[in-house]
């Protein structure tokens, strides 16, 4: 297959080949990415395995973080289980401390930024009903939602998902922007990298459920370093 065959380009590192390729296949990630990765990385022999991978994947990944002070409306879509209810409730947090208000809603707050009665100094977060990642009509749907001024539409996917779904959402999407959840429960990051560097941007990733834990960035170099990491497999 693809990832078989890009793994033996990997040959060219002096050391370390080995171990990259069986990382990428280890963390189950769509074989042309896979592939690609593994190919990209072995374009620079004269880095460590790290390094090169950590090349290739800021390659692929933007990091745009929300702009918390401001953001005005922002609609999370995602599929049933995904964490949206958790990642609002850690932006009304993390909103909190840049002093803003902000407002938890359902997809029916797209009503007042449509008739121009939102707040304008709150900070409304809305959470869309969830779908199932199978049905083809969800992608019109709710994308149909997030043709709204003032409203950006972020996507939500936990790692724990299967990759190969991931990359089929965020295409039938065209998310922008994708917060990533579940960092902390899961040993392989396959379907992270397929949210990360498909087209969408990374905003935040989440290791917890609580509204005060964090929404983190994710480097490139701190993602090889997961990546290629073997204490955590």
């Amino acid at each position: 297959m693809a990832l078989t065959a890009s793994t033996n380009n990997l040959l060219a590192f002096p050391r370390g080949a080995a171990h990259l390729g069986a990382a990428l296949k280890r963390h189950r990630l769509p074989e042309n990415l896979a592939a690609a990765l593994a190919r990209e990385a072995a374009n620079f022999p004269e880095i460590s395995p790290d390094a090169a991978l950590a090349f290739a994947l800021a390659q692929r990944m933007a990091a745009q973080p929300i702009d918390f002070a401001q953001a005005r409306g922002i609609l999370l879509v995602g599929p049933a289980g995904s964490g949206k209810s958790a990642v609002a409730a850690k932006i009304r947090h993390a909103a909190a401390l840049f002093g803003r208000d902000c407002e938890l809603a359902g997809a029916d707050g797209l009503a007042l930024f449509r008739t121009g009665t939102n707040a304008p100094d709150r900070l409304m977060v809305m959470e869309a009903g969830g779908f199932n990642p199978l049905n083809a009509r969800a992608a019109s749907a709710f994308s149909a939602l997030g043709d709204t001024p003032g409203v950006e539409t972020i996507g939500v996917i936990s790692a724990l998902s299967d990759a190969e779904d991931v990359s089929d959402i965020v295409t039938a999407f065209r998310f922008r922007r994708v917060i990533v959840t579940g960092m902390d429960r899961t040993r392989r990051l396959g379907a992270c990298l397929a949210a990360i560097t498909g087209g969408a941007a990374l905003a935040h990733v989440t290791r917890g459920a609580r509204a005060e834990d964090a929404l983190e960035m994710l480097e490139p170099g701190a993602l090889a370093s997961l990546l290629l990491d073997v204490s955590q497999h």
